[in-house]
C-alpha cells in the first residue's frame, strides 16, 4: 500500500495565528515542532495500517517547512518551493490513498482557523467549473483523475466539514482543533490528537485495503478553474500567463479537456497573479 501525504500547516495541532506558520516570525520555530508531531502520526498510522511506502509532500508557503531529519525514517520527503503540482507533487496512479494533514477550511469560512484559499489576502474564490473549491477540493480532485481516494484529512472541525462536503462519509476525518474565529481556537493537546491522527490514518488504510471509500475517481471531460482576485493587478499578472484568460476586471480562468491540465495551467496562473503583491492594503 503505498501512501501520499500533502502537509499543510495551518490545519496543524495547537495553530492559531500568522505569526505560527510565517518563517521569521517569533512563533514559527513552535510551530514547525507541531507541525512534525502531526505529520510523524500520519506516517506512524499508515505504516500501522500497512503502508509499504510512504510519500510525503511539504505543501506549505515556500515549502521549506519540514526537517528531513526530525521527520520519520520510514517516509520520503519532497521539499522546496518549485514544484509543478504544488502541494500535489508527486501524487500519481500508483498510490493507493492520500492523505491531507495540517489543512484548512476555505476562503470565507466563519469560524475557522486561518481560512483562505491558496493566499491569504490576494484570492478571494476559486472556482471549478463555477463551484468553489478550497485547497481540499481543488487538490482532492487531482487524486480523484489519478483514481486516488483521500482517506484522510486533519485540521480543524470546518474542514473536517468541508471534508465531508467534498468526499463524502467515507474520509476519515481528525479533529485537532474547533475554530472559534479566523485567529483562534479551542486546542487539543499535542499527545491527544497526534493519538486521533494516528488512530485515524490507520483505519484509513484498512479501508483503503478493502475498497471501501466513496468517493468519484471521474471528472468531467472538459474543466475550467477560474480564480477570482482581490484587486485587479493580481488579474492582470495572472492574465499574462500564455493560456490564461484573463475574464472580467477582477478574474482570470484557464479551460483543459483533463482535469491534470487544468490544474497544472491553474498552478501557473495562482503563482502569477501571487505575484504581483506591492504591500498596499488598504
Amino acid at each position: 500500500m503505498k501512501v501520499f501525504i500533502s502537509a499543510d500547516m495551518e490545519g496543524i495541532t495547537g495553530i492559531t495565528t500568522p505569526e505560527d506558520v510565517v518563517s521569521g516570525e517569533r512563533e514559527y520555530e513552535r510551530g514547525t515542532e507541531l507541525l512534525h508531531g502531526d505529520v510523524n502520526a500520519a506516517i506512524e498510522g499508515a505504516y500501522d495500517g500497512g503502508a509499504s511506502e510512504v510519500l510525503v509532500n511539504d505543501s506549505h508557503s515556500g515549502m521549506r517547512n519540514l526537517d528531513r531529519s526530525r521527520l520519520d525514517d520510514r517516509a520520503r520527503l519532497i521539499r522546496g518551493r518549485t514544484k509543478p503540482r504544488s502541494m500535489m507533487q508527486g501524487l500519481s496512479s500508483d498510490h493507493n490513498v492520500a492523505f491531507f494533514v495540517g489543512y484548512h477550511a476555505k476562503a470565507g469560512t466563519s469560524g475557522a482557523v486561518l481560512n483562505h484559499t491558496f493566499y491569504g489576502h490576494e484570492l478571494i474564490r476559486l472556482l471549478v467549473d463555477g463551484r468553489e473549491v478550497g485547497e481540499l477540493g481543488w487538490n482532492a480532485a487531482l487524486a480523484a483523475h489519478f483514481g486516488v481516494p483521500v482517506g484522510l484529512v486533519t485540521g480543524d472541525d470546518k474542514t473536517a466539514d468541508e471534508a465531508t462536503d467534498e468526499l463524502g462519509e467515507s474520509v476519515e476525518t481528525a479533529v485537532v482543533k474547533q475554530g472559534v474565529d479566523r485567529f483562534s481556537a479551542e486546542c487539543l493537546s499535542p499527545v491527544t490528537s497526534r493519538a486521533a491522527i494516528r488512530e485515524a490514518a490507520t483505519r484509513a488504510l484498512q479501508r483503503a485495503a478493502d475498497g471501501g471509500f466513496d468517493q468519484s475517481t471521474t471528472t468531467a471531460e472538459h474543466i475550467t478553474i477560474e480564480a477570482e482576485w482581490s484587486a485587479t493587478n493580481h488579474a492582470f499578472r495572472a492574465g499574462g500567463v500564455p493560456g490564461v484568460e484573463r475574464t472580467g476586471g477582477r478574474t482570470t480562468s484557464v479551460s483543459a479537456d483533463t482535469y491534470r491540465e487544468a490544474f497544472d495551467a491553474s498552478v501557473a496562473m495562482l503563482r502569477a497573479g501571487g505575484a504581483a503583491r506591492n504591500g498596499f492594503y488598504g
